[in-house]
């Protein structure tokens, strides 16, 4: 099959970044419309190449006459061509935005010239089937971001962003050579598809056999390949890279947020054969995944700074994504992927719009008042606790008898349910905000949402799945490779469940005026885990004060009250 679309998609950014680095100063405003020029040229050729790969088959292609070790694959699967059109968008997007935002910056030319090239790395890292060069572009895209997110900025903060991000990714990428290493002495080959034929063909090769003890090649693999996920996609305690990004430009964390931060969902996917064979591993990423979700939601809600709250929500996000690949869901994790990728994306540039607007243009926000409040209404309560917890069952049963598949079969199953119920009530709980003078409009608002995101789940859970995953049997063995407990699995569910009933029914009612009497020990525990979760745990000040930077000096937060003072406010 013809490779031509994907060679374009890759080398056209490339090029267009070398002629702007070589040519494009003193061009101006032109040096913009090169890139754009290119990038449009890339997205509609990765659109091609998923069409060949959805109308015929994967594209394989090995450059002749290399040493083995060093020969070039190009490997666009269904997987790549997917992340071939996220990347591409995304770029071609922040590329027009930085048209206009970029104007006047002293370093317009070398701007666009990295941006061009990071995208051209990043596709050659989804392509790449083989594994030195698959490493070599995740290490080049540590040092592009490094580069992009101190850019034309001489301060210690942007300094020490920089830093940090080179020292704590290059750990994580330490540990991806590693576990590439452990790859090739276990299979002898750093070919992907040979790699994924022995596993499929082979038992699984053990490690230290002949010393006494021994271990399965792809725990140790898999662990090694963990550490390279959690520093790449922002998983807690390796999250510290991610505040200091909001030095960049506003582009350059839109690309970030959209595209550099996912690859570790992507990692999952490119190698699932080691992963799904490594069921110790799928519970660890599972945890880290929640601990991080859990951390990154509750520190944005308490950031008042729009852009940290836009960090802090991508790392809760990425909780989610790495939660679903541990749990056994890997599609789900790049149906999230491209979702987070897309959406976020956007905040972050139309963050950056208000952001401006709100300098030339200030003024002071409406004011609210406690009369703002809307009085209690039953209707859209009763809407919202019926579309909750009654609606969501009902409308998935009917789905998976539509499309022939068993409910209860597997945990992979319920899994699917819980993640759409869960993303449904989080769309109906948002609504408590909403005026219910017209409380028929937010009824309806709330079914149509529920709606919407349910049979979403679904057509993730179904077509995408077995879209990616085309193999009779493969997912369901994922499924199984990550399955718990069957008790701890049901406990598991029903604290999540009553949890996010119990915070569901507190805050719309709070929102309503009704307030539930609590002791003061509770309220002085709820002020210190704020001012904790506003400070984002004292992460930062911690690695600023052990790290190879701890002589900077920075910025110390300002009026910071004491638990006592929080409690009584």
């Amino acid at each position: 099959m013809n490779a031509l679309p994907a060679l374009i998609a890759i080398l056209v950014p490339l090029l267009g970044s070398l002629f702007m680095a070589l040519a494009g100063f003193g061009m101006g405003e032109r040096v913009a419309r090169i890139g754009i020029g290119a990038l449009a040229v890339s997205t509609v050729a990765a659109l091609l190449s998923l069409y060949q790969t959805v109308r015929f088959d994967s594209i394989l292609l090995t450059a002749p006459d290399l040493p083995l070790f060093l020969t070039p694959t190009l490997l666009v699967d269904r997987l790549a061509s997917v992340m071939m059109v996220v990347i591409t968008a995304v770029s071609l997007v922040v590329h027009v935005y930085s048209l206009r935002a970029m104007q006047g910056d002293g370093g317009y030319v070398r701007f666009f010239a990295l941006l061009g090239l990071l995208t051209s790395v990043l596709l050659a890292l989804v392509t790449s089937g083989h594994l030195l060069w698959f490493f070599a572009a995740w290490h080049a895209v540590s040092w592009i971001l490094v580069a992009l997110i101190g850019f034309n900025k001489d301060s210690d903060a942007a300094r020490t962003a920089g830093r940090t991000t080179l020292y704590v990714q290059s750990a994580g990428d330490l540990a991806l050579l590693a576990g590439i290493v452990v790859i090739s002495m276990t299979f002898g080959t750093f070919d992907l598809t040979k790699i994924v034929q022995t596993l499929a063909t082979s038992p699984i090769p053990r490690l230290g056999s002949g010393m006494g003890w021994s271990i399965r090649a792809t725990d140790v693999i898999a662990g090694l390949l963990v550490l390279s996920v959690m520093t790449k996609s922002a998983q807690f305690p390796f999250h510290v890279w991610l505040p200091g990004t909001i030095e960049a430009p506003t582009p350059v964390s839109a690309m970030l947020h959209a595209g550099i931060v996912n690859a570790g969902g992507f990692l999952v996917n490119r190698l699932a054969p080691i992963f799904g064979s490594a069921p110790t591993t799928l519970y660890l990423l599972f945890m880290i995944g929640a601990m991080t979700a859990l951390i990154g939601a509750s520190t944005m809600l308490t950031q008042s700074s729009v852009k940290r709250a836009l960090v802090y929500s991508t790392m809760g996000q990425m909780g989610y994504m790495v939660m679903e690949c541990g749990l056994g869901a890997f599609a789900l994790g790049i149906f999230h992927l491209c979702a987070h990728g897309l959406f976020k994306a956007t905040l972050f540039l139309n963050s950056g719009a208000n952001i401006h607007k709100a300098r030339v243009e200030f003024k002071h926000p409406p004011q609210r008042t406690a009369g703002d409040t809307p009085a209690f209404s039953l209707t859209p309560w009763a809407t919202g606790l019926f579309v909750t917890l009654i609606l969501p069952l009902i409308i998935i049963v009917m789905a998976f008898e539509l499309v022939h598949v068993p409910l209860f079969e597997a945990q992979g199953t319920m899994i699917f349910l819980f993640f759409a119920w869960v993303t449904s009530s989080q769309a109906v709980f948002s609504l408590y905000r909403m005026n219910t003078v017209a409380s028929w409009k937010v009824s309806v608002t709330m079914i149509a949402t529920l709606t919407a995101i349910s049979f979403t789940y679904l057509w993730a859970g179904e077509a995408f799945t077995h879209f990616l995953y085309p193999e009779p049997g493969q997912v369901a063995a994922y499924f199984q490779a990550a399955a718990w407990n069957p008790t701890l699995f049901g406990a598991f569910i029903a604290t999540a469940s009553i949890f996010i009933i119990a915070v569901w029914a507190i805050l719309y009612g709070k929102s309503h005026g009704y307030t539930l009497a609590l002791p003061l020990w509770w309220r002085r525990l709820r002020a210190c885990l704020y001012i904790a979760f506003l400070n984002a745990l004292f992460i930062e000040e911690l690695v600023q004060a052990v790290g190879p930077w701890r002589r900077t000096r920075f910025p110390k937060r300002q009026g910071t009250p004491s638990c006592t003072e929080a409690s009584q406010s």
